[in-house]
């Protein structure tokens, strides 16, 4: 049987959206976290005070803050399809597009490591080239991958490979 596949990945709109929902709750819990509520709570007496016992201040909303800001800022990065394509022989190789249709290049040949997950609507592929530089690809199933299933059972076949070895 041939286990080779070729599969053009692009990111999951799904994972975009949760880091945006991500980002935008860790700036919204900054002002509550610094303390900026708390004149407001204790003027009032009842349920309110909760909010300013609970602050950090500054320093602690600081973080919140800068992470949520971050987040933001990746989701600017524009992604570009990524395209793997697996030999008859078990080869890993790993290519994007380019964009002003330049000569194309010849991705170096990867390993699939040990930390790899493989689940049923999920690939987590940990892969390293000869010069030792590691390179994760986030392979869901759906719209994002149409050739999903074949190339989970290649990199099932090649993890199966590389374990009796």
């Amino acid at each position: 049987m041939s286990i080779a596949v070729a599969a053009v990945i692009r990111t999951p709109v799904c994972l975009r959206l949760l880091q945006a929902v991500l980002g935008l709750c860790a700036v919204l819990a900054a002002c509550p976290l610094s303390g900026a509520w708390r004149v407001a709570a204790l003027s009032e007496p009842g349920p309110g005070q909760l909010v300013g016992g609970y602050a950090l201040g500054w320093p602690g909303a600081l973080p919140s803050a800068t992470g949520g800001v971050f987040l933001l800022a990746l989701l600017r990065k524009r992604r570009k399809p990524q395209v793997l394509d697996i030999s008859p022989v078990g080869q890993l190789r790993l290519g994007v597009y380019l964009e002003h249709g330049g000569a194309p290049l010849v991705p170096p040949v990867l390993r699939l490591l040990p930390g790899s997950t493989l689940w049923p609507s999920l690939l987590v592929l940990c892969l390293v080239d000869a010069a030792g530089r590691r390179t994760q690809v986030l392979v869901q199933r759906g719209s994002a991958c149409t050739a999903f299933r074949p190339l989970a059972v290649a990199c099932r076949a090649i993890a199966a490979r590389s374990g009796d070895e």
